[in-house]
């Protein structure tokens, strides 16, 4: 009888540790926020493309360059997270070098921040509004 239970022990903990993979597998890793301010004087904008924000130190559309692009527009959202200078962010990056010619790696800034939910910010009569962005790159 004795043998009997544990072979149904077995079993069932075999059963259980088979399941522990899909468990683990099903879980998503939480993004991080980031909360730039939206400084008129780095990010430029086009009327023909007005959801891509792109960035002054951007390398240009013939070898790469980074932009992000607008997911959605929120105009209250609750967050005690201060707002991060984005110029001094990418300047102070790894992916940035002031020696080189195309002072900025694009491809790498890019691919480091879809790690992140991103927002940019915009004050405007003192009222703060958040459009929701993603990190993208582009060669035209």
């Amino acid at each position: 009888m004795n043998n009997v239970i544990k072979e149904d022990m077995k079993i069932a903990i075999l059963f259980i540790l088979s399941l522990f993979p899909c468990f683990v597998g099903a879980q998503e890793k939480v993004k991080d926020t980031l909360f730039f301010s939206y400084d008129t004087q780095y990010i430029i904008t086009f009327t023909e493309i007005p959801n891509h924000f792109y960035i002054k130190d951007g390398s240009g559309g013939n070898v790469g360059d980074f932009f992000f692009t607008g997911v959605q527009k929120i105009k209250n959202y609750k967050t005690k997270k201060r707002e991060i200078n984005l110029k001094e962010y990418i300047r102070s990056s790894k992916f940035y070098d002031e020696n080189r010619r195309l002072k900025l790696r694009d491809y790498e800034l890019a691919d480091y921040l879809e790690d992140y939910v991103i927002f940019l910010v915009k004050t405007e009569n003192g009222k703060k509004s958040y459009i929701q962005v993603e990190a993208s790159f582009e060669i035209e």
